[in-house]
């Protein structure tokens, strides 16, 4: 039986006396140190992708240069990026350093979780919710990425627990101020984050209507803090209706389907997925048909509406969105209600009969996420296979100061082999870069102005070795024709998972350098005689 505590939080069952004495907050911050620990190991070892190479080169820019980014493409980013952009002047751009940001938040989500369920729900039932939640493969992937999803998760954990606060309890206006001035900023981190407020507004309507006189629940400060939010969040949101051409190109790969939203949303594995799913039919199942004058019935019901409309207003609204206008659904912007999915599983599982039924099955959610989370932490895993930094380790190894480089550019943005020298210069430096008219932190846009080798062929005088780093199947056949045509041949070709580096040199100077070797192999000849 549950006891009923102060602030809407009940009591626990019997626990081990070692943890039992333990405070929320020293239970929270193992678990979010935990959480942070696995979320970080491995981050350092995927190559680089597309995004985080924006990421990465926009940061890099100095302010008045992003500024002018902002103003073109991408202002709804604009706020991580000038984040990250501070972050990296102190701890530098190794994918360590710039993914770190992101394991720590993953760290403070599972943290702000588990105080959160624990406002209406044993300690058993926030800890699993903390733990399932750190384990989800959509979680575990958000670690690995330097974007803002996983500090926009965080930011919404947070902010739904100071939504619970303030309607528990009466509260100083400042923290109305934070609450408010909190959701408008964790908008202009991610967009998508707006869509808390409805979340927000479900479960603040139905507490009101349930007991609100009793408990004093007050709308009209919800009513404020929202709109207060939506008006300062306004003008991102308009620059973004402005600017959604940037996300036009990519239309064909964001249907909606049953599979990314069922699955790909937060479990990613369809393993996963259908264990998962279980326990959150048998969440609603179990709380439904729970007798109503139980504590934790009143517990669980208030964890099941916040969970269910965690996840299905979101995911309603970018798919309506999806429909409607055929862009703007993608399944990982809705990682953000995972800790809404966590809610659900957890519902389900404390609700087993025994402590050991528990432990295993939160065990075997483990378990069923683990090929997630290594294939997440493998070299080759982001876009299908990006390998750039086994790119920059080749170039580094064939190439010398001196020589020129020449990048495919007929692949999509986020799959240019360009992107390997802004992500991991060091395997570049001293070459010359043939083909760029413009480097990106002098336009206002996220790429390097390029033009074909054909276009600026006199770059190629005073250079007797060219590197080509090549994506698609034809995609520098004019480059590589252009390379002949002055005198160059192919003398080494190295296919690595998804790009082709291949050294060209002059005839002339192949011609030189066999000569070279032939005579000094004649000099060893009649030096041994």
């Amino acid at each position: 039986m549950l006891v009923t505590g102060g602030a809407g939080r009940t009591g626990s069952r019997t626990i081990e006396p070692s943890t039992a004495r333990w405070s929320d907050r020293r239970v929270a911050v193992v678990i979010g140190g935990a959480s942070a620990l696995v979320a970080v190991a491995g981050t350092w070892i995927p190559s680089f992708w597309g995004d985080e190479a924006a990421s990465i080169m926009s940061a890099r820019r100095d302010w008045t240069s992003l500024w002018a980014l902002l103003g073109t493409v991408d202002a709804v980013h604009g706020l991580y990026y000038a984040v990250l952009h501070v972050w990296i002047d102190v701890v530098g751009t190794s994918p360590l350093a710039v993914r770190l940001p992101s394991g720590i938040a993953v760290g403070a989500a599972s943290a702000g979780l588990y105080l959160l369920v624990r406002r209406r729900a044993t300690r058993e039932t926030a800890v699993i919710a903390a733990i399932v939640f750190a384990v989800l493969p959509r979680v575990t992937f958000l670690a690995t990425e330097a974007r803002s999803l996983a500090l926009a998760t965080a930011a919404a954990v947070w902010l739904t627990l100071l939504m619970l606060r303030l309607l528990d309890a009466r509260m100083h206006r400042g923290w109305w101020w934070v609450y408010a001035l909190g959701l408008a900023l964790g908008t202009y981190l991610f967009l998508y984050l707006a869509l808390l407020i409805p979340v927000h507004a479900v479960v603040v309507a139905l507490e009101q209507r349930r007991e609100g006189r009793l408990r004093g629940i007050r709308l009209r400060p919800f009513l404020l803090a929202w709109a207060t939010a939506a008006v300062l969040a306004a003008p991102i949101a308009v620059i973004a209706v402005l600017q959604r051409d940037q996300i036009a190109f990519s239309r064909p790969w964001r249907a909606v389907t049953v599979q990314g939203v069922l699955v790909e949303q937060w479990f990613m594995l369809e393993t996963v997925g259908f264990v998962a799913l279980a326990f959150i039919v048998v969440s609603a199942v179990a709380t439904v048909t729970a007798g109503r004058l139980e504590p934790d019935w009143i517990a669980n019901r208030q964890l099941l509406v916040l969970g269910a409309a965690w996840i299905i207003v979101p995911t309603a609204a970018l798919t309506l969105v999806a429909a409607l206008a055929s862009l703007g659904y993608t399944p990982r912007y809705l990682a953000i209600c995972a800790p809404g999915a966590a809610i659900l599983i957890a519902i389900a599982v404390s609700a087993l009969p025994r402590r050991w039924m528990q432990v295993t099955s939160v065990a075997v959610i483990a378990a069923l996420a683990i090929p997630a989370y290594l294939d997440q932490r493998s070299p080759y895993w982001k876009n299908d296979g990006t390998d750039w930094q086994r790119v920059a380790e080749v170039v580094g190894e064939l190439a010398e100061p001196g020589d020129g480089i020449v990048f495919d550019e007929s692949v999509r943005p986020s799959r240019r082999p360009r992107l390997a020298m802004h992500t991991y210069p060091s395997g570049f430096e001293g070459l010359v870069d043939l083909g760029l008219v413009r480097p990106y932190d002098e336009t206002a846009q996220l790429w390097d102005v390029t033009a074909p080798l054909a276009e600026v062929s006199e770059r190629l005088d005073g250079v007797d070795r060219v590197v080509v780093v090549s994506r698609s199947a034809n995609g520098v056949d004019d480059d590589t024709a252009t390379l002949r045509r002055e005198g160059f041949e192919e003398v080494e070709r190295l296919e690595l998972v998804s790009d082709v580096v291949t050294v060209y040199e002059r005839t002339t100077q192949r011609v030189e350098a066999d000569r070279a070797i032939f005579l000094a192999r004649i000099g060893e000849s009649e030096g041994s005689l």
